[in-house]
């Protein structure tokens, strides 16, 4: 149900799961996302606390990236570091959850440990888009627009759709004074998304200047 959007209804199920069943962690996890899709921060909070403390020896990761993004959702990034990193402990290889620890990171200033929180991720899966996403918008922070300019195109060439990347790149090349090149690449993301607002804007900017 809540696949559907049918929140209400959804969090009825689950609640009645969980009276069924308290010991239930999974009514718990989905309970939590129901709220948190329904912007309910403080409540999907509370069921994913509940779900790590029914079972210590679980694997818990999931609920933890959760509880995670909520602190970085709200700024609060050493709390979303803590979390990420606990829910890392339980897969090390979790290319998402590294994805989220580096990039609070860098929202923290840590751009260091953002890079190689980032690389590493890179390395375990070399075609991953949101990590080469990253890590443009990482080295276009850094003020390193070369390397932002390669990361946002490798995100490209795995996903020929992913229209923010060819905003990134218009952003990147006219930091760089390469408008006809900031030009091209937004005429490919309006060919993608032509009723984009922010690609419009973006372009008639670059068409105007």
């Amino acid at each position: 149900l809540f696949a559907m959007s049918r929140y209400e209804e959804a969090k009825t199920n689950f609640e009645k799961t969980i009276k069924l069943n308290p010991q239930d962690t999974q009514a718990y996890i989905n309970l939590g996302i129901v709220k948190y899709k329904s912007k309910n921060n403080k409540g999907a909070l509370a069921d994913w606390e509940k779900a790590i403390a029914l079972k210590t020896d679980d694997n818990d990761g999931k609920a933890l990236n959760n509880i995670a993004n909520i602190y970085k959702y709200e700024n609060n990034f050493n709390k979303a570091i803590e979390y990420y990193k606990r829910a890392i402990t339980f897969e090390p290889g979790n290319t998402t959850f590294l994805n989220n620890l580096g990039n609070t990171y860098r929202l923290a200033g840590d751009l260091k440990q953002a890079e190689s929180f980032l690389l590493k991720s890179l390395d375990l899966d070399s075609n991953g888009i949101l990590t080469q996403f990253s890590l443009g918008i990482l080295y276009k922070t850094q003020g390193n627009i070369s390397k932002a300019i390669k990361s946002f195109q490798n995100s490209i060439q795995v996903n020929p759709q992913y229209t923010e990347a060819y905003y990134e790149l218009a952003a990147s090349h006219l930091k760089a004074k390469n408008k006809e090149s900031a030009k091209l690449f937004l005429e490919k993301a309006l060919q993608v998304d032509p009723a984009n607002q922010k690609f419009k804007k973006l372009y008639e900017r670059v068409v105007a200047s």
